[in-house]
């Protein structure tokens, strides 16, 4: 079994510096912005009320034209299951109110370290 440890990213400032969903400052402890917490925040609590007890989440990394992508399908053993694709744009996005009521979700992220935190973070709240 494989364990990737790193550190839980701290709360610290209002803003996202460059547009980044995380703040992460060479050997510096990683952050996030009260923007993104909120962010990050409603994403988990719309994933907890479309599934119902233990989930599954696969990742499935891939490329849609040049840009770098990870499909991540969580879905509860009811076969319940919401798609998220986070693809690395050069900026950062969350899905608006109204798209959550769809079973597929879009979130940009600035790079590829975005990206990995994101996922991540993910792992956590849904494991």
């Amino acid at each position: 079994m494989m364990t990737l440890k790193y550190p839980v990213p701290c709360v610290c400032g209002s803003d996202s510096p460059d547009n980044t969903v995380f703040n992460l400052p060479p050997q510096g402890e990683p952050g996030i912005s009260v923007v993104t917490q909120a962010n990050l925040q409603r994403l988990s609590e719309h994933i907890r009320q479309r599934m119902n007890g233990p989930v599954t989440v696969t990742y499935h990394p891939h490329r849609v034209g040049l840009r770098s992508c990870m499909a991540v399908t969580v879905e509860s053993r009811f076969r319940r299951a919401v798609n998220i694709l986070i693809t690395v744009s050069g900026q950062g996005s969350w899905p608006a109110e109204e798209e959550y009521e769809h079973p597929r979700w879009y979130i940009t992220v600035t790079d590829a370290a975005d990206m990995v935190y994101l996922v991540l973070w993910l792992g956590d709240i849904l494991g």
